[in-house]
């Protein structure tokens, strides 16, 4: 019983109950003062006996003085008397059965309205059991609930949408997991069988053990990458600082610069196309990263003898940064998983390169971050070509 008084629906049925209960008293009350006002000759009857309404003076004779009275009772008066105590009678009746009723009504409001309202707050029960239910490893529980298109619906809809996001997010967070322990065990396991290799090789030269070590060196190089990389996808990119004005042809000249080297390596040129006093509205760093990943992919998927262009354009309120090549090209059915994390391109991209498909999910983050957005035009065999779209300073 007292967890029953604590409920939601308890109280309902007593607030309500109480509020019939209270009207009907005072709806009897006015009734009985409204009847009594409109028979006032009634009331006054009442107190009145017999014997002190009809009085006649007592005469000796013809002419004589009055010797005193005597009550007399006349038919009118018995009639009148006898309205005015059934009347009474009535009245009395009708206060003790209306009483009577109210009394009635409440206990069957209140046994009616206890079962409405908990037919009315099932859906909270319902979302209370299926939220007992769920765990981190069952999110698939939903409520569903098919009543009418009130409140209680919407919010029966809205915890079944908010589960649905957070099964998607568990979900996701998984896949990231076994991906990066896959991404993670491949180049150790590299490093291992190799110096395994070397152990067994009793006659091993000096010059396999300097592929050994440029072997251990390139997949430690990788390894770090790979650990940044993770670190940046794990922390909140979405906590940014206030977006500034960036120069455009000073960042993107830097960006070449930086790529230089592995574009002569891989015989690609590299050409820019941005305007002098173009600015963008975004965080310095975290644009040039982006910049930096759209024209590392470029050289290293495009292929040798490639041309990588990067250029920068108003668009109305917004600038547009492209990242062009003319290699190889991506199918159209890969195209839009391209940003999605530890996807790779069949064709062209392999782990010789380094890449573990994180970089394009960084961009995305980040200009997401920013508050702009990516996209990626392709063709096989003619090349792709990556936007940055983010306001205008």
């Amino acid at each position: 019983m007292p967890l029953l008084v604590r409920t939601v629906r308890f109280r309902l049925t007593v607030w309500y109950s109480s509020l019939l209960l209270v009207f009907g008293i005072s709806f009897v009350l006015a009734l009985n003062v409204a009847a009594r006002l409109d028979q006032p000759h009634l009331v006054l009857l009442e107190g009145v006996r017999m014997n002190e309404v009809e009085w006649q003076p007592i005469r000796t004779g013809p002419g004589q003085a009055i010797s005193g009275f005597q009550p007399v009772v006349t038919p009118n008066f018995i009639v009148k008397e006898a309205e005015n105590q059934i009347y009474s009678r009535n009245l009395d009746r009708l206060r003790a059965w209306s009483l009577l009723a109210v009394i009635g009504l409440a206990v069957a409001s209140g046994a009616g309205g206890f079962v409405l309202s908990g037919l009315m707050l099932r859906p909270v029960r319902d979302i209370t059991q299926v939220a007992s239910e769920i765990s981190a490893t069952n999110l698939s529980r939903r409520i569903n609930h098919q009543g009418p298109d009130d409140e209680l619906k919407l919010l029966a809809d809205t915890f079944d949408s908010m589960i649905s996001r957070i099964e998607t997010s568990f979900e996701q967070q998984r896949q990231f997991v076994q991906d990066a322990s896959h991404e993670l065990r491949t180049p150790l396991a590299a490093i291992r069988m190799n110096i395994e290799v070397t152990e067994m090789d009793p006659d091993v030269t000096t010059d396999e053990y300097r592929a050994l070590l440029e072997t251990v060196k390139t997949q430690t190089e990788r390894l770090t990458r790979l650990s940044e990389d993770l670190l940046l996808l794990s922390s909140n990119i979405h906590e940014v600082p206030a977006p500034e004005p960036v120069e455009l042809a000073a960042l993107i000249h830097e960006v070449a610069g930086q790529v230089a080297p592995m574009a002569a390596a891989k015989d690609t040129s590299i050409a820019l196309r941005v305007p002098s006093g173009l600015q963008a509205r975004a965080v310095d760093d975290m644009l040039y990263r982006c910049v930096f990943n759209l024209a590392d992919n470029a050289i290293k998927y495009a292929g040798p003898g490639a041309a990588v262009t990067i250029g920068a354009r108003e668009d109305g309120d917004r600038v547009v940064i492209e990242v062009a090549d003319n290699g190889h090209g991506i199918p159209a059915d890969e195209l839009q998983h391209v940003f999605d994390r530890f996807y790779r391109v069949a064709n062209g991209r392999n782990r010789k390169d380094g890449g573990a498909g994180l970089g394009l999910a960084i961009v995305r983050e980040m200009v997401h971050a920013m508050g702009g957005e990516v996209t990626a035009d392709s063709a096989p065999g003619k090349g792709s070509t990556f936007r940055l779209k983010l306001p205008r300073a």
